[in-house]
């Protein structure tokens, strides 16, 4: 018997009104929100790393004074420090917190972006951009139309995607909960939790992040 995705996908949202619209940490990076490099002096760079740690790997370079950078939520901490996943030129890499502040602390930021769900136990990706919602598991790779991102009313944090084929109409649900969402395989915190009901009538529960 297939779940019905909307009743799903009600009682996940009820369940969230219970929690705070936004992670309690401080150094809370917010997907929709952009950010700019700061403390870093003219003509000098700050690096982007393949890993949270000063030692990883440079991988790209933002310039001192950058005010347009995104980040995927994520966040980590290494050796007394905090770091986030920022989107670079060639995608995801991680830089140390301290040097980046928000362009605008008053605004409630972007209403949509590119959403990455994830999960384990079997493992499996939905990336959602363009219209379009792409699962992945370790033995297949499907294709789904994806409706736009809705914020809910008067919740900040608080986002839906229709999910539809020919066969039937899913959603997914994704929510700020009031710590990050860990996928028990790293020490990587992510921004959202997240319900995927798909068409199909599976349901898959993990994280979800800003998608590059």
């Amino acid at each position: 018997m297939h779940a019905n995705p909307k009743l799903i996908i009600t009682a996940v949202l009820a369940l969230g009104l219970c929690a705070p619209a936004h992670a309690a940490p401080e150094n809370t990076p917010e997907p929709g929100q952009r950010y700019e490099v700061v403390d870093i002096a003219a003509g000098n760079t700050l690096n982007i790393r393949a890993q949270p740690n000063a030692s990883a790997k440079v991988i790209g370079k933002l310039a001192a004074g950058s005010a347009d950078v995104s980040v995927a939520g994520t966040r980590a901490e290494a050796n007394g420090s905090v770091w986030w996943q920022v989107i670079g030129p060639k995608g995801l890499g991680w830089v140390n917190a301290r040097y980046l502040a928000p362009t605008n602390t008053h605004g409630e930021g972007e209403q949509s972006f590119p959403l990455r769900c994830l999960g384990t136990e079997p493992f499996w990706s939905l990336t959602v951009d363009g219209g379009q919602a792409t699962l992945k598991t370790p033995d297949a790779a499907e294709t789904w139309a994806a409706g736009e991102m809705k914020q809910a009313e008067g919740m900040l944090g608080r986002y839906a995607i229709r999910l539809e084929t020919d066969a039937g109409v899913g959603h997914l649900a994704a929510w700020r909960n009031h710590a990050f969402c860990s996928d028990g395989m790293s020490d990587i915190g992510y921004p959202f939790e997240g319900i995927v009901a798909g068409p199909d009538g599976s349901v898959r529960g993990g994280c979800c992040m800003r998608a590059p």
